[in-house]
């Protein structure tokens, strides 16, 4: 009875089957990821109403939503009340409608 030999084309395709899985486990372990720059839009509402509320007391003192300013975003919204008309349905303009969103 002869040996079970496995051919040199299985043996290839085996070792890089385990490069891949080394070089996936090596990125996971350093903390890369392709959706690490991904803002959920739950956390971006979170943020700014958060901000709103405890920082400028839901508009106490004339502060509006408007002044709660997003960095770069991937919904391309820079304020707070830009997030409530886009995502939200609150009209253009309408800063209680959008502390409302916030539960001011």
């Amino acid at each position: 009875m002869k040996g079970v030999e496995l051919p040199i084309n299985v043996m290839v395709i085996v070792a890089i089957a385990i490069i891949i899985l080394l070089s996936i486990v090596a990125l996971y372990f350093i903390g890369w990821s392709p959706f690490s720059g991904f803002v959920s839009l739950a956390t971006l509402k979170n943020t700014g109403c958060s901000n709103f509320s405890f920082n400028y007391k839901c508009g106490a003192g004339g502060a509006t939503t408007d002044d709660i300013k997003f960095g770069k975003n991937s919904y391309n919204v820079d304020n707070l009340t830009a997030l409530c008309v886009a995502y939200f349905n609150v009209s253009s303009g309408d800063t209680a409608g959008c502390a409302a969103v916030c539960g001011c």
